[in-house]
């Protein structure tokens, strides 16, 4: 009798202990600290994801512009957390100069989370109530990727930023 109970209760379990163990989450989480973030990067191309096959899109980013107005720009991201981001691009539209931000690192539901303020003419950090906040997609020694979500005509789109050390 305890014959029969093993052979059903063994070929269960270990197929219960085979689909359990093979069967992936969906949620990756990447390993990054602040550290990791620090120094000096160039933002080199912004990418779309959501958008359907072939559409073109013409946001205005981080307030800024355009990706024309973006890309080539250096964010410079001390210890600290007083940072800075400078505009190279002198295309029609585009503001060129340097920008003051504060920058925070943080880890929300498992995932880690870079966030800035813009302090624009010596405006305090906590006077400043809104800012920009990206999942940290990748981090490595020399390169960034960064994510947003926003909605665009109804859907949520993603933009990549994708940085690398200067």
């Amino acid at each position: 009798m305890l014959n029969i109970g093993l052979r059903t209760i063994v070929p269960t379990l270990l197929t219960a202990f085979t689909l359990f163990s093979c069967t992936s989450s969906k949620k990756t989480t990447v390993s990054v600290n602040r550290e990791e973030l620090k120094g000096t990067w160039q933002l080199d191309n912004i990418t779309y994801e959501g958008l359907p096959q072939g559409q073109k899109v013409k946001l205005t980013l981080l307030d800024e512009g355009t990706e024309a107005c973006l890309k080539g720009s250096t964010w410079v991201l001390p210890n600290n957390g007083n940072g800075s981001y400078t505009i190279n691009s002198t295309e029609a539209g585009c503001s060129p100069g340097q920008r003051n931000i504060v920058w925070s690192y943080r880890v929300e539901n498992g995932q880690p989370i870079f966030q800035y303020k813009k302090l624009p003419g010596g405006v305090k950090a906590e006077d400043v109530l809104e800012g920009y906040k990206f999942t940290i997609v990748d981090a490595a020694a020399e390169s960034l990727n960064l994510k947003s979500n926003v909605k665009f005509e109804g859907n949520t789109i993603s933009i990549n930023y994708q940085f690398s050390k200067k």
